[in-house]
């Protein structure tokens, strides 16, 4: 029984080492293209809200304030403003979600008075 725990925690150790093994071969501004690109593919779930705007925009703006220091190719700027597009696509999308099943709600609410 300690033998499958002892292996079971060395394999999670050495999965969690090569995980931080590959992100850091990453340069900054890979980083910043990768988190952005999974911000996006947050936004764009079917299962986020819009009560969970407010903590990825602010992942959003911490991610705004590193690439301030990077030095992007010129591909590299080009991905960068697809993928700030997208994800303010993906955010007013939510929004507008929202305002429209808060607008619904109020006018049902409206009629049934």
């Amino acid at each position: 029984m300690k033998t499958r725990i002892v292996t079971y925690l060395a394999a999670i150790a050495a999965i969690l080492f090569s995980c931080s093994l590959l992100s850091s071969c990453q340069s900054p501004e890979e980083k910043v293209i990768s988190q952005l690109e999974s911000l996006c593919k947050t936004v764009e779930k079917d299962s986020f809200t819009a009560d969970e705007i407010d903590s990825v925009q602010d992942k959003f703006e911490e991610v705004n304030e590193a690439a301030k220091a990077c030095h992007f190719t010129a591909e590299q700027v080009k991905e960068v403003t697809k993928l700030k597009v997208r994800f303010t696509k993906g955010i007013a999308k939510k929004a507008a979600e929202h305002v429209g099943s808060t607008l619904d709600g109020l006018i049902e609410g409206l009629s049934s008075d």
